[in-house]
């Protein structure tokens, strides 16, 4: 960030200029994908409501609703509020812009700088203070905020891969609210590719109480499933570690009629690491209570069916991978693995499917394969996974389906349906919360003299 800082200071105060317009519209290109967020639909009244799809123009001379300075103040680059929050200065409020993403480069720092300084300085009286530059150009380069510490790039950009928790939290004062949902198998008779099949889904809300710490509770329609979990996180590589390390627990109650262990809970540890700015990689290790859930339980034991109580835990190693491509890391290739692990024993003392409890069931594991794009607070996923189950201990004991090319249940006739897994979607929306509380608590200690 010094870079950025030391190509600010050098600028110097160009004057009224033809290049104006021109450096407007290149701003405006680069601001394109901030509009995801700021559009014209914001509330000018709330920090998060700045416009940024409207021409630039209209920021010229204009108060931010966050603190007392203008957003844009012509002619002086350093005394604009839009700059502080790019760079991340001390004292803004809320995080440095573009939210969620890598912060902007040098030349792009330039580009904006350069407009605002391009443009005629003001003369109103109304004016905001430039900081004790005036128009000189020296004094308003020399009082460009330090920026605050400046993070690295999270290792995923999502706080799930595709089942799997990640180490990526979101944020203190952030909620996100997320669905998750998976069509029919494809392959069944008049499936439609599965988009005509049963759907399973999910719906849940996710809040970063401090930064490393998440809580959350969604619900699945798969055995009417509540999830009520947590996660923590104390080594972040963005914040200099060389790698992520975190865990995951949970508590699941099943309200579906006749179902085995409603009561169940979950343990997860992750390490996860962002090589190369390009490929993220996690390991994790879980423990799951109680993963059968059929709603009747039967073994036979040589002498003939009988039902029975399995309470069997299962325990489980996986492993999550994403791949981040474009100039801007917007588009992730995504893949996800874990294996359920027996122990050899006749009957296992874990369950797994595939296993004893399911000797025709899938024994590969759970994997999905999948794309990805994030930009701003948003984060869209679609993909192609062997296991239907979306809460953790569900999906804990494997895939739902063997050989996705092999299976003897297909709609032979359509070659097109002779596999047999299932197409997905998650999809989250963040919210940063906070901003306007503080914001009346700010009026409220000027109008009464900080009493």
């Amino acid at each position: 960030m010094l870079d950025h800082l030391f190509l600010l200071t050098t600028l110097a105060y160009a004057g009224p200029s033809a290049e104006s317009a021109e450096l407007e519209g290149k701003v405006q290109a680069l601001f394109e994908d901030c509009t995801m967020c700021h559009d014209t639909s914001g509330d000018p009244s709330d920090p998060g409501g700045l416009d940024l799809e409207s021409p630039l123009s209209a920021l010229i001379g204009r108060k931010s609703a966050a603190v007392d300075k203008l957003l844009v103040d012509p002619g002086n680059p350093a005394g604009s509020y839009l700059i502080e929050k790019l760079v991340g200065a001390e004292g803004i409020d809320g995080e440095i812009m573009p939210v969620g993403d890598d912060p902007y480069s040098a030349e792009q720092l330039k580009l904006v700088s350069d407009w605002i300084a391009s443009l005629p300085a003001s003369t109103s009286d109304d004016a905001a203070p430039d900081n004790g530059g005036g128009t000189d150009p020296g004094a308003a380069a020399a009082v460009v905020p330090a920026p605050a510490a400046a993070k690295g790039t999270k290792p995923f950009r999502g706080i799930t891969q595709i089942v799997l928790p990640t180490t990526t939290t979101l944020g203190r004062n952030t909620l996100q609210y997320r669905i998750d949902h998976r069509f029919g198998r494809i392959g069944t008779e008049r499936g439609a590719f599965g988009l005509d099949a049963g759907v399973v889904m999910s719906m849940g809300m996710s809040y970063g109480i401090l930064d490393g710490w998440d809580v959350m509770l969604r619900r699945s329609s798969t055995r009417k499933n509540y999830e009520l979990g947590t996660k923590y996180v104390p080594l972040r590589q963005e914040d200099g570690a060389p790698v992520s390390v975190g865990g995951y627990t949970s508590l699941e109650y099943f309200r579906d009629f006749d179902v085995a262990n409603r009561w169940t809970g979950n343990f997860q540890a992750m390490v996860s690491r962002l090589w190369f700015d390009r490929w993220s990689t996690m390991l994790t290790l879980g423990y799951h209570l109680r993963t059968n859930h059929n709603a009747r339980v039967i073994v036979d034991r040589g002498e003939g069916p009988e039902p029975v109580e399995d309470r069997r835990d299962t325990m489980v190693v996986g492993f999550a991978s994403t791949i981040w491509l474009g100039k801007k890391r917007r588009w992730g290739i995504d893949m996800e693995y874990f294996l359920p692990i027996p122990d050899g024993g006749e009957p296992n003392t874990f369950y797994y499917r595939g296993g004893d409890a399911d000797p025709d069931g899938a024994k590969i594991g759970a994997w999905a394969l999948g794309g990805s794009y994030y930009t701003g607070k948003h984060f869209f996923q679609v993909f192609f996974t062997n296991n239907r189950s979306i809460n953790t201990n569900l999906a804990a004991s494997g895939g739902q389906s063997g050989n996705p090319f092999n299976d003897p249940s297909a709609e032979h006739d359509n070659p097109l349906n002779e596999i047999n897994f299932f197409l997905g979607f998650n999809l989250g929306r963040r919210f940063t919360l906070g901003k306007n509380a503080k914001k009346r608590k700010q009026k409220k200690a000027a109008a009464t003299g900080g009493n």
